[in-house]
């Protein structure tokens, strides 16, 4: 006995779907299945640029890149022994951040202090976190960095390079070479000089320790709030001159460089005048 394998009635209806009948299902299915990805990409979009905040996904990060510098080398830290100022919170604030801030990181604590405090680094605007491998801490004039490979050592915890990061593209005109005296001095690793309230303010807080080498000369700069002021650029910094408050500790303060890489605003693009020649003596 043989299997034969049945055949379809040829007068049977056909009840598959055919292809034209299952094109429009097919089509609106795709358009809702893009139309899903597309809000969730929007989403996530808009969480990364701090407008909204999705729970369980990370808000707006730094779109700076951080430059972590290079290994220490003998002459980038100037290695000051003598204690800094007491820190003083006693500034004109550049306004209250959102809710409470974070506090400083229990690892950074005693190096903020040491450096100045809320008077040279500003108040914390983010909580202690890991990038590149590397522990930092964000705080409104500057970055906090720890090096473990330098455990024990002066160079265990450094300030990021902010100045460098700030200015990134902009050009500087050096200072021709001269000799400096009591109230200004040249530094031939940049080109540049620091003199006046400036060059106080920088050997009282620290020197090369806090504030690296001047990348800049002075000069009259519109900063975000409108306002001309006499600032000069360091590796590390921006220092300002507030006529409004000379003969006070304010008169000179240190440039929100921390907040504004931080939250990626706009930045100034006053070109500097080619400073005035100093001759040699």
């Amino acid at each position: 006995m043989s299997l034969q394998r049945p055949t379809a009635d040829p007068d049977a209806p056909d009840t598959r779907p055919s292809r034209r009948d299952l094109a429009p299902t097919l089509r609106a299915g795709l358009i809702a299945l893009l139309a899903i990805a597309g809000f969730l990409v929007l989403l996530l979009l808009l969480n990364s640029l701090g407008l909204i905040r999705l729970p369980g996904v990370p808000g707006a990060a730094p779109t700076q890149p951080i430059l972590l510098g290079e290994t220490p080398a003998a002459g980038i830290f100037g290695g000051n022994a003598d204690p800094y100022p007491a820190p003083t919170s006693n500034i004109p604030p550049p306004g209250p951040p959102p809710g409470p801030p974070p506090p400083v990181g229990a690892r950074f604590e005693a190096f903020y202090y040491a450096r100045g405090g809320e008077r040279v680094l500003g108040r914390p605007i983010a909580p202690a976190e890991i990038v590149n491998g590397r522990e930092i801490q964000w705080f409104e004039r500057a970055r906090i960095e720890h090096w473990p490979e330098y455990a024990g050592t002066p160079y265990e915890f450094q300030l990021g390079l902010l100045g460098v990061e700030y200015t990134e593209g902009r050009e500087f005109a050096r200072q021709g070479y001269f000799v400096g005296h009591g109230g200004l001095r040249y530094f031939p690793e940049t080109g540049h000089a620091v003199g006046g309230v400036f060059l106080r303010c920088w050997e009282q807080y620290g020197g090369l320790d806090t504030f690296g080498f001047p990348i800049s000369e002075e000069f009259d700069e519109v900063l975000p709030d409108g306002n001309t002021y006499r600032v000069q650029y360091f590796e590390r910094a921006r220092m300002e001159y507030h006529p409004a408050f000379a003969g006070t500790p304010n008169e000179v303060q240190f440039g929100l460089l921390g907040s504004a890489l931080y939250q990626n605003e706009a930045r100034p693009n006053t070109i500097q005048p080619v400073p005035t020649r100093v001759p040699m003596p």
